[in-house]
């Protein structure tokens, strides 16, 4: 008898983030995947690259200021700096005050700050720090230009004695126009060294304006206005960077489990990457964590209702306990930021986690990934390997985007002796699988070999990768985003072939193969109509298909046994999938995207047919399939082995990315 296991996670697209909110994609840690003989190895998938151009030239000012109109909405205009709000240093004396600036440390009189346009997406400011300088002159001028709604961020900046009346950026910046730098000599500044939450930094310096009824800074009102939210605002905020010259700058919050974590509940704290190194010991999580909850701060007066420390909101005075969470915090951005420069370096503690949230505009973010018992091939071992992956977590689940998770590699063998009766990975279980599934909120990937009693054999394994729904075309709400789970199973392997709808109803969706168990497929003749095994999920007349067929008579040694296979069902409401390639078939290798497309798609495996089961040379040589690029960066599916009794193959589908 055939038994359908229908697994859907939840019905409703709404119900279905909640209870999978392991559509969360979005930690990363550090780590090695290697499975050793009897291991039961527990890690967190890690990113890949963000793709990138290579070929980018410099901007000169006009040309980003016009990226920056096309990205944000709003051109920045001219000003007039003594038009600002003077920012407070109440209590001057000595070189102390009860706010000082706390990017350079000083309290800084007759500092100005304005906000020069407002919308309900877009914020324009700039801030004229005064810098000792004569009436009507700064020494440091500074704009940055945003869009919440898409992130996009401009920075632009003039140092040295300015004029107070300033020129909009797209005017240009030569003889006889205001000095604006050019953007790579802003870029070279490294404003992402502190900007590495958000797009502004809400010290109590310019904090203290919150209550003026224009020139405020934004996120620093406790009000219900598109640009107050005080307590909330730094937690989800999209954040890119435009122009050819910030490329580079990339940008992490942190997540962490035990100490630290208490900064993590209003606002992100992270750190970041330029010109392909990660900052270390600036940002808000290593330096101004530190400032904000310290006994005493650089220029400013004595903790008090006057002069209140900036950590937490509420607080009056130096805190111990909040020292510590933010000393924590700042441990595991410096441990993480260290590592990442040098993988020699020291693993960051137990619990400490990161996540990328920023880049460069032209960027496509890298997919989260995790390899499990090699990619397409592991070395034969007796006895138990487990692998667990998590793929997705975050500090607070409600808030993170949902994602595809899915297979770009995976090789055998995949086989079962013990009867369908025993769940699989039980002491007694005898077999192997390789599955994506969900669990308390998470996306996780296994691998499991068990062997015990019987001849040493491969562990199975693959590349599991997962993308980001935000990073996909056409997705028009990341929030009612959902993946339900569908499964077919042959108990005894004595039903020839079956098929279990896994559509959702209403849903155009993208369509993952995510679980192989047991006997999938042992050889490429004899199934129906003389097909070889298969098992695949594919898309036909408007219905999603989960489907199994084999042979009722497998080669020797292999014999009939249990076997399931699972999927996803991955949509958005009001999304169809763009697909650039669909239910590519191969017993070989075959091109599945030419180089521009390429560049922006995902991969992943739908399908398997033929020996899944068998293996070459006692077990040194599995069969595997693989999603690769060629030598001209095309993507192409390719099997091994590809011919004998033993030849396999596999199917692959391509969405396209924004």
């Amino acid at each position: 008898m055939s038994s359908h296991d229908l697994t859907t996670s939840v019905v409703t697209p709404g119900r279905t983030r909640r209870a999978l909110w392991g559509g969360v994609i979005l930690t990363i840690s550090l780590g090695i995947y290697v499975a050793t003989p009897g291991s039961g190895v527990g890690q967190t998938g890690t990113s890949t690259a963000d793709i990138c151009p290579t070929d980018l030239k410099p901007d000169s000012l006009p040309e980003f200021a016009k990226k920056c109109l096309a990205a944000v909405g709003e051109d920045v205009s001219g000003f007039d700096c003594d038009n600002g709000t003077l920012v407070p240093e109440t209590h001057l004396s000595g070189g102390n005050c009860d706010a000082p600036n706390v990017l350079n440390g000083v309290c800084d009189p007759g500092s100005r700050f304005q906000v020069l346009k407002e919308s309900n997406d877009v914020a324009i400011v700039a801030h004229c720090r005064k810098k000792g300088n004569a009436d009507h002159q700064y020494g440091d001028i500074a704009v940055i230009q945003y869009n919440k709604k898409n992130g996009a961020t401009c920075f632009y900046q003039a140092l040295g004695t300015l004029p107070a009346k300033v020129t909009a950026p797209s005017e240009g910046n030569g003889p006889g126009k205001f000095p604006w730098k050019d953007p790579a000599g802003t870029a070279g500044i490294n404003c992402v060294g502190c900007h590495d939450n958000g797009p502004f930094i809400r010290s109590p310096y310019l904090a203290q304006l919150r209550n003026e009824p224009t020139n405020r800074l934004p996120g620093t009102n406790a009000g219900a206005g598109p640009w107050d939210q005080r307590f909330t605002w730094n937690q989800t905020l999209p954040y890119s960077f435009v122009g050819n010259d910030f490329q580079s700058w990339k940008t992490y919050a942190l997540s962490i489990t035990g100490a630290g974590s208490g900064c993590l509940s209003c606002h992100r704290l992270g750190f970041s990457q330029s010109f392909g190194s990660y900052n270390v010991g600036s940002g808000t999580a290593q330096n101004f964590a530190k400032i904000a909850t310290a006994m005493t701060q650089a220029h400013k007066n004595p903790h008090s209702a006057a002069s209140p420390i900036w950590m937490t909101p509420g607080q009056i005075t130096y805190s111990a306990a909040n020292e510590t969470e933010a000393q924590a915090a700042a441990a595991c951005a410096r441990a993480i930021a260290t590592k990442l420069n040098d993988p020699s370096a020291p693993s960051p503690p137990q619990g400490c986690q990161f996540s990328q949230f920023a880049r460069g505009n032209s960027c496509i973010a890298g997919p989260i990934q995790a390899v499990l018992n090699g990619a397409t091939q592991s070395t034969p071992t007796g006895g138990r390997t487990d692998v667990t992956v998590t793929l997705g977590s975050c500090s607070d689940p409600s808030k993170c985007p949902p994602g595809l998770c899915y297979w770009r590699t995976v090789h055998g063998p995949l086989w079962q002796t013990t009867p369908f009766g025993v769940p699989i990975a039980a002491t007694n279980y005898r077999g192997s699988f390789i599955r994506i599934y969900g669990e308390n909120g998470l996306w996780t990937s296994r691998a499991f070999s068990d062997t015990t009693g019987l001849p040493p054999n491969a562990p199975p394994g693959g590349t599991v990768e997962c993308t980001n729904y935000n990073e996909i075309v056409a997705v028009p709400d990341v929030s009612k985003c959902f993946a339900n789970q569908f499964a077919i199973v042959d108990k005894d392997g004595t039903t020839a072939s079956d098929s279990v709808d896994a559509t959702v109803a209403g849903a155009t969706t993208a369509n993952v193969l995510s679980g192989y168990i047991g006997n999938i497929a042992q050889t490429n003749a004899g199934a129906t109509n003389d097909l070889p095994d298969t098992l695949r999920v594919f898309e036909s007349s408007g219905k999603v298909h989960l489907i199994q067929l084999h042979s009722l008579k497998p080669p020797s040694p292999l014999k009939l046994g249990p076997l399931k296979g699972e999927s996803w069902t991955n949509g958005c409401v009001s999304w169809t999938a763009n697909y650039l390639a669909k239910d590519v078939h191969t017993t070989s290798d075959v091109q599945l995207l030419d180089p521009a497309q390429t560049k922006n798609a995902r991969c992943f495996i739908t399908g398997v047919t033929g020996a899944w089961s068998s293996t070459r040379n006692n077990a040194t040589v599995q069969p595997f399939a693989e999603i690769y690029f060629g030598a001209s960066q095309e993507a192409r599916l390719r099997v091994s082995p590809g011919s004998g009794a033993d030849r396999v193959g596999a199917y692959a589908s391509c969405i396209q990315l924004k």
